[in-house]
């Protein structure tokens, strides 16, 4: 039987520059992936004259709802996609979750090619979304992803918890995927206790896809200095491959959260014209300031975007650079970086740039490992 899962599962959220990412993949390093979307609140909709609450985040996500299903097609096609809505507000998870699987089954019957949606639920989520996740991956032969994150990790109860589920909702465990999500992983954590968890897991080899995810980019970028290149290490990565060298069971597929932080929140603020790119080991982090910041002592106003110009200028002559013709992302480097151009682009623009690079990256890190999936037909 043939494996749908690709080695590499990245974590998005459903924004548009993840998105976008995602869908200016290169046909052949889109092959290799397979994206886990989690569905957030978007902000809320501010009257700018007033600054009074023209829509809420609940009235703007319902509002985008039924589009979710082509926005999906547009951006994965028939390959493989990863659907969780615990993010979501609790009164509109379930039936949420619902309509984006259905509308997604509906979508098929007319389209070519079709989305393969498989949805992702947990042992400890509420029995509406589990419910919906169970009925759906039954009904259209997808499967079911289980995501356990890092705080039930040394449950000792938890193999015993993932064989009640499996039986209890009539399941075969050759059509489930089993994700382990260590959220934020530090330098303090060590592969030899995580793997010790994962030796305690119920019949690894049975499983559709093994996956163990987290991730090391920080919150902000606050703690490092403008005007500067920076260098952070890719602490997840290590940790994986710590973990593929030590675990004396199956080896895990490689999942993270690319350039972003593990645990969304949503910032409202204006961030640094700042922009991240990512090698085989590292992070480089070219850090701007906030564009048009005028200075509380001197009063004289900061460089506005064209400081994406200047750090994309800098990042191609770099040798860490991959060129242009690596990635979508890496492409848009090079534009942005000549001498004729003089629009910078914006903050979401230089996220797709970011994320788009790296999941290329990943893709092609990954791919050379051994046991990758044949092709999904």
């Amino acid at each position: 039987m043939r494996n749908i899962i690709r080695p590499y599962v990245p974590i998005l959220r459903w924004r548009p520059a993840e998105i976008a990412a995602v869908e200016k993949l290169f046909p052949e390093d889109r092959d290799k992936i397979t994206p886990l979307i989690e569905f957030i609140m978007p902000a809320p909709s501010i009257d700018r004259e007033t600054r009074e609450v023209k829509k809420t985040p609940k009235e703007k996500f319902l509002e985008k709802l039924p589009g979710v299903a082509t926005s999906l097609l547009k951006s994965c096609g028939r390959e493989p996609v990863f659907i969780d809505v615990h993010l979501l507000d609790s009164d509109i998870r379930a039936t949420s979750f619902k309509e984006i699987l259905s509308s997604s089954s509906d979508l098929d019957l007319f389209s070519i090619p079709v989305i393969y949606v498989i949805p992702v639920t947990s042992t400890d989520a509420d029995m509406e979304t589990r419910k919906i996740a169970v009925n759906y991956a039954k009904e259209s032969g997808h499967g079911l992803c289980i995501r356990i994150d890092k705080s039930h990790l040394k449950d000792t109860d938890l193999s015993k918890h993932l064989t009640d589920f499996i039986e209890v909702n009539k399941l075969n465990i050759s059509d489930l995927d089993l994700l382990i999500d260590l959220r934020i992983i530090d330098s303090g954590t060590e592969a030899a206790e995580v793997v010790k968890s994962l030796n305690l897991l119920p019949n690894l080899d049975g499983w559709r896809s093994f996956i163990v995810s987290g991730g090391a980019f920080p919150k902000d970028l606050t703690n490092f200095n403008s005007g500067e290149v920076h260098q952070l290490e890719r602490t997840e990565w290590k940790l994986w491959n710590d973990i593929c060298d030590t675990i004396t069971s199956r080896t895990p597929f490689f999942s993270d959260y690319t350039t972003q932080h593990p645990i969304y929140e949503y910032v409202a603020a204006i961030g640094s014209a700042s922009i991240r790119y990512t090698d085989d080991e590292k992070w480089y982090i070219f850090r701007g300031k906030k564009p048009g910041h005028i200075d509380r002592k001197t009063g004289i106003k900061g460089p506005g975007r064209e400081q994406y110009i200047a750090h994309a200028q800098t990042l191609v002559k770099r040798d860490f650079y991959k060129l242009d013709k690596y990635s979508f992302g890496d492409a848009e480097v090079s534009r942005i970086a000549s001498p004729e151009n003089i629009k910078p682009g914006s903050p979401t623009t230089w996220l797709t740039v970011s994320i788009n690079h790296h999941l290329t990256l990943a893709a092609h890190q990954t791919s050379s490992l051994d046991g990758v999936p044949e092709e999904h037909s």
